[in-house]
């Protein structure tokens, strides 16, 4: 994975990466799930067809060469710019070592087609949180992505808010309708949660569903709803959230 990563985004794209382990504040009470790694690209303006076309020559050698890695291509629908969002999952730290022959194969296409319309990447690790998500695999094309960072005193109550609301929806029936991560690497303004909540599209957007803060009164009572989301609230020091598409062209989720 190592490799794979590198000749498709360190060497090929020139970027160094400084990655920084968030301090282990919060204690892992639960199996470890599998690792993430995600790369942000915010393209030049004007370059995204150019982008579109270098990552699509790269795929196209990458398949011809017979590699093995999976992807997903995000394209983030909101904020500033033209960003695209590269993950890969990993089944643990030691992928990172392994070699990729068939990225060797392809770096000079993405270091002459890709390179040149990238402004600026980002990468980072994330691992995925059992027992508080969906066990069903992400199948969905839409998803709205939520980002939690937390508050330097209280920012332990998070996860321990979120565990609570979770074992209250599903003791009323209620399914888990999305995914934690914890960030594992990031700089200084890297959130330390996300959530990953799927649609599949915009007019699922549109159905209303009961609010969670609702079912915790419904199924909890008044009191303990008001003493979880002051939790909760306490616990954030900012949040924010964006809507991806997966694009299915630049993308190869299985193989």
């Amino acid at each position: 994975m190592k490799n794979r990563v590198n000749y498709l985004i360190i060497l090929s794209l020139g970027i160094v990466l400084n990655w920084t382990f968030l301090s282990a504040s919060i204690a892992q009470t639960e199996p470890l799930g599998p690792l993430m790694s995600v790369t942000e690209f915010t393209i030049k303006p004007g370059h995204e067809m150019q982008f579109r076309e270098g990552v699509k020559a790269w795929k196209a050698c990458y398949l011809q060469n017979k590699g093995d890695w999976t992807w997903r291509l995000w394209q983030r629908q909101q904020g500033e710019g033209s960003v695209f969002v590269l993950a890969s999952d990993m089944a643990n730290w030691a992928e990172m070592d392994k070699t990729d022959e068939s990225g060797k194969s392809c770096q000079d296409l993405a270091r002459t087609l890709i390179n040149p319309h990238i402004e600026k990447a980002t990468s980072h690790v994330t691992r995925f949180q059992l027992g508080i998500s969906k066990t069903t695999p992400l199948t969905e094309d839409m998803i709205r992505v939520s980002f939690y960072d937390l508050d330097p005193q209280n920012g332990h109550k998070l996860m321990e808010v979120v565990k609570e609301v979770e074992g209250i929806r599903k003791s009323a029936g209620l399914a888990t309708r999305g995914y934690w991560y914890q960030w594992q690497t990031g700089g200084p303004e890297s959130p330390s949660f996300h959530h990953v909540l799927p649609f599949k599209d915009y007019a699922a957007m549109d159905i209303i569903q009961e609010a969670v803060w609702q079912t915790v009164e419904k199924n909890a009572g008044k009191a303990k709803r008001d003493e979880l989301q002051a939790a909760f609230r306490s616990s954030l020091q900012n949040t924010w959230n964006y809507i991806y598409t997966l694009d299915k062209d630049l993308s190869r989720p299985s193989k």
